[in-house]
């Protein structure tokens, strides 16, 4: 399984879980009178974001190596 492969298959899961992080970061941003933009915070959710990648990407392809593509 190449990287590519690996994002499409894990698409709706990583966009639907980010998107809530983003809605709930900002609707608590909101209720508390704080900036929604707030670069320190947002760089460790971007990394975090990255990281969660990267771990799915790195995952699938260990499980698929030595396995052939129909």
């Amino acid at each position: 399984m190449t990287v590519i492969e690996s994002l499409r298959k894990n698409a709706s899961f990583l966009a639907t879980g980010f998107g809530s992080l983003v809605l709930v970061l900002v609707v608590l941003r909101l209720s508390q009178g704080e900036p929604v933009f707030q670069p320190q915070s947002d760089l460790g959710v971007l990394i975090g974001a990255v990281l969660i990648t990267a771990f799915l990407v790195f995952k699938d392809m260990r499980e698929s190596k030595g396995k052939k593509n129909p």
